[in-house]
């Protein structure tokens, strides 16, 4: 007696089991690949970011009481028979170039230390933060948001600026730098 061919009800349940525990199994694994697929880009959109607006900070003068001009004196210097023009204490730390403009007239062109920076950078500034575009001059970083504080590292001749990129739901990248009096 020859036997028919094919699969029993049997056979078929278990193949189908089986293929339901395999595809849980594959979906478990790719889901949070998927779901962390940004996270290299956004890292790597943060840092570039960080990294120029770093430069631009570090471009500046040490303190607003610093010689601009390309003069020998610098702040909480002491040269005989000339008076000490002491450094910008860090609860006056901030823009001076903002006092007594509306938000809409902040320039951070014109800041010319790197205090000025401190505070919050969002782009379409809400919250008490600074327009990002501005600082920027272009609006490409959509969803990033920059927080800027300097503090003296060692006295008055050092100071340390610390830089944190955040990007909607990614890790904040933080980056520092010193800024010397010289």
């Amino acid at each position: 007696m020859k036997r028919k061919l094919g699969f029993t009800l049997i056979e078929s349940i278990i193949v189908i089991v089986v293929m339901g525990l395999a595809m849980v199994t594959i979906t478990s694994f790719l889901v949070p690949q998927i779901t962390r697929s940004a996270d290299p880009y956004y890292q790597t959109r943060a840092a570039a970011l960080g990294q120029s607006v770093m430069s631009s900070i570090l471009a500046r003068g040490f303190d607003q009481n610093s010689d601009f001009t390309g003069g020998f004196t610098r702040c909480d210097e002491v040269i005989v028979g000339q008076p000490v023009v002491s450094c910008t204490a860090e609860d006056d730390f901030g823009a001076e170039e903002d006092e007594g403009v509306d938000a809409d007239a902040i320039r951070p062109q014109l800041y010319n230390d790197v205090d000025d920076f401190i505070g919050c950078w969002e782009q379409q500034a809400a919250n008490g933060c600074r327009d990002l575009d501005l600082l920027l001059g272009d609006s490409s970083y959509r969803n990033f948001r920059l927080d800027i504080d300097v503090t003296y590292a060692d006295g008055t001749s050092l100071k340390r600026i610390n830089l944190v990129i955040s990007a909607a739901d990614q890790t904040p990248v933080t980056l520092d730098a010193y800024r010397g009096n010289y």
